[in-house]
């Protein structure tokens, strides 16, 4: 029987996602003469212009991660179906959503580019809970989990306080690229710690917000659409999506 286009196209973007090019554009590296922007390009050809991955599909919300790598771009978000009456779709309908923007809704709740990016808008525990859901269906993912915990690493933030954790953070991606063959010793820690950043003001942190739960910011709002000044974070959505996600609510 002939492969599938899908799941053809699932093997052109894993055997991409498992090369080095791969993480040094994502992640904007342009270290000994690497042209990101170039490779950036050659990847969208191999993969398309807009990939979009699911993870992972909880009804009636969907995670989705967004790659545009002919214009280094990748925007995280939080969909959910208008129409609430197909709400028991299993993750495979979940996760062939997208074409048809009327079908749908959608908020940005992150995004890396090389102008204006606005990207920390997760927690470490979140990830690690979506993960824990696409490792318990692996066979309903279009990447395995821990190619999804790298690709959301980047969106994770780390503001005052948070040095352990980022420390951690980093520790955990290098050995998982040493892992996976793909960086090893100092360069793994290398991209790594490009992958895994903290703000870049120092009186961003982490806040428990009476109504909204946890906010991320500082005087400067906009390097995390997840606060009360930036204005566009979905906070209701959110909530609900962690808790069928089985985040809890500690720190």
């Amino acid at each position: 029987m002939a492969e599938g286009a899908g799941a053809m196209a699932r093997k052109k973007l894993i055997k991409a996602m498992l090369t080095p090019e791969f993480w040094r554009c994502y992640t904007f590296d342009d270290e000994n003469g690497f042209d990101f922007e170039k490779q950036s390009e050659k990847i969208a050809e191999r993969i398309g212009d807009d990939v979009r991955l699911a993870m992972p599909a909880l009804s009636p919300w969907v995670l989705r991660l967004r790659l545009y790598f002919d214009v280094t771009l990748s925007e995280l978000r939080l969909e959910s179906l208008n129409n609430k009456e197909i709400d028991k779709c299993d993750e495979a309908e979940y996760a062939a959503l997208g074409e048809d923007y009327e079908t749908h809704l959608f908020w940005e709740i992150g995004h890396w580019d090389q102008a204006r990016w606005s990207p920390w808008c997760l927690r470490w525990e979140e990830v690690a809970a979506v993960v824990r859901q696409m490792s318990a269906r692996p066979d309903r993912q279009q990447i395995p989990p821990e190619l999804a915990m790298l690709l959301l690493a980047r969106f994770v933030g780390h503001g005052v306080g948070d040095g352990e954790r980022l420390a951690a953070g980093r520790a955990m991606v290098a050995a998982m690229f040493t892992r996976l063959g793909l960086f090893e010793g100092a360069e793994a820690e290398r991209i790594a710690a490009r992958l895994v950043l903290a703000a870049p003001e120092d009186d961003y942190a982490w806040r428990r917000d009476p109504e909204r739960g946890w906010v991320f910011g500082g005087e400067y709002p906009c390097y995390s659409n997840r606060n009360a000044d930036h204005g566009s974070f979905p906070f209701a959505q959110w909530a609900e999506f962690r808790t069928l996600l089985g985040v809890t609510d500690e720190p």
